[in-house]
């Protein structure tokens, strides 16, 4: 089946020129194959790297006549935007624009009478968005309808949204959650992948993925630890010539569930996910199994969480303690109370560790040497800083306290 890829260098061909295609607001849909020999200007790099142009370098386009244009038509060069001339292809659907074709013409070589031609394709192009973006909708509000509304409301929206990704009804799956500039205005263009199915979200997008996908991207990023990017992506089919973005992507993958109609299971697993992977840096796939008590934000309001593990003595401690003592005391916890490791991993001295946990203990009343005081202490210091703004000494896990094992 033909897709906006294969007419992008499809137009590339016929007008040997460098090609991209944008949609209306000029974001980034599909672009050709770049040789050492073709023209390039900083407004094609940033397109490719950044997946859209500025706000005034649209404003110049928008001025050359490209959106009354029924056809093909040159725009010229402009040295101080560091614009290139071009051949400008509006690519029409019963008479609206669905997106532009952009050809690097420096020279004015791209022959006229490949202009009839580039039409054609760029029609076939408009006909294809057209029909992807209705299609996306019927698909986003599938999904919304699986995981807000009940079980025999979603019955059918199950069956439809498990067509369109070549699923069975009865296939285990997980959704992935994907914070990634750009994509959601891209995803209703991108070419089918069997096994993954997409929806629009609101703040994220989503996937909903065969289980077996998601495992083998990772190595288990279903069932086990955190992972990269780089595979879970490739997996999703947006890793390709996507380097650029990856290094400012976050995702999010959900418990694999039975079925579809478990969807709202782990789609609420990945959404708890994914704003535990906005506190740390990109390019980590945050699991639902590796959440730990982190889990535990999505079951409760955050208020309501507060106020059963974060007592007033302890959120006085949070807001007052420096970040050294708060720090050894989420590294001893974490290393099962051992003074000696938690003193290697901080490079101070055993006497040190005990002098910060006698504050603590000062502090909040708590008594260290209880399991029942250690794990109160445990959580508050691993979900306190979702609840409210970070204190003075205490940032999320993977944000300044030091590594973990």
């Amino acid at each position: 089946m033909t897709t906006l890829d294969d007419l992008t260098e499809e137009m590339a061909r016929l007008t040997d020129a460098p090609c991209t295609l944008e949609d209306p607001e000029f974001r980034l849909i599909a672009f050709s194959d770049h040789r050492t020999d073709d023209a390039v200007d900083s407004i094609r790099q940033r397109s490719i790297l950044q997946r859209h142009s500025s706000e005034d370098v649209r404003a110049w386009f928008r001025g050359q006549g490209i959106e009354d244009s029924e056809g093909p038509l040159r725009t010229p060069a402009d040295t101080e935007l560091g614009i290139v001339a071009r051949l400008c292809v509006p690519a029409r659907h019963l008479g609206r624009v669905q997106g532009y074709f952009w050809l690097l013409d420096p020279d004015g070589r791209i022959d006229p009478a490949t202009w009839p031609e580039a039409g054609r394709i760029a029609e076939s192009a408009a006909h294809l968005l057209n029909v992807a973006e209705r299609r996306q909708a019927r698909r986003d509000a599938l999904f919304r309808e699986l995981v807000e509304g009940g079980r025999l409301a979603a019955r059918e929206s199950a069956a439809d949204l498990a067509d369109a990704a070549g699923l069975d009804l009865r296939e285990p799956l997980a959704c992935v959650l994907v914070d990634r500039p750009e994509l959601a205005d891209q995803v209703a263009s991108r070419p089918a992948r069997s096994g993954v199915v997409w929806a629009r979200t609101g703040d994220a997008v989503a996937a909903v993925v065969r289980a077996r996908l998601v495992a083998d991207s990772s190595g288990g990023a279903g069932s086990g630890g955190a992972t990269g990017t780089d595979a879970l992506l490739t997996a999703l089919g947006i890793g390709r010539r996507l380097d650029s973005l990856d290094s400012v992507t976050r995702a999010a993958v959900g418990p694999v569930v039975p079925d579809i109609d478990s969807l709202a299971t782990t789609f609420r697993g990945a959404r708890v996910g994914l704003r535990v992977a906005r506190t740390r840096p990109p390019g980590e796939v945050v699991t639902w199994s590796s959440l730990g008590p982190l889990a535990l934000l999505g079951v409760a309001r955050d208020d309501d969480l507060a106020a059963a593990v974060v007592e007033p003595a302890v959120q006085r401690f949070l807001a007052t303690a420096t970040s050294d003592v708060v720090t050894t005391l989420q590294v001893w916890l974490d290393e099962a109370g051992s003074a000696s490791r938690t003193a290697e991993r901080l490079s101070v001295h055993r006497q040190t560790v005990y002098h910060r946990l006698a504050q603590v203990e000062q502090a909040t009343g708590h008594d260290l040497s209880r399991g029942r005081d250690r794990l109160r202490l445990h959580l508050a210091v691993e979900l306190a800083p979702f609840l409210a703004e970070p204190a003075p000494g205490l940032t999320p896990p993977g944000r300044g306290a030091a590594p973990r094992r």
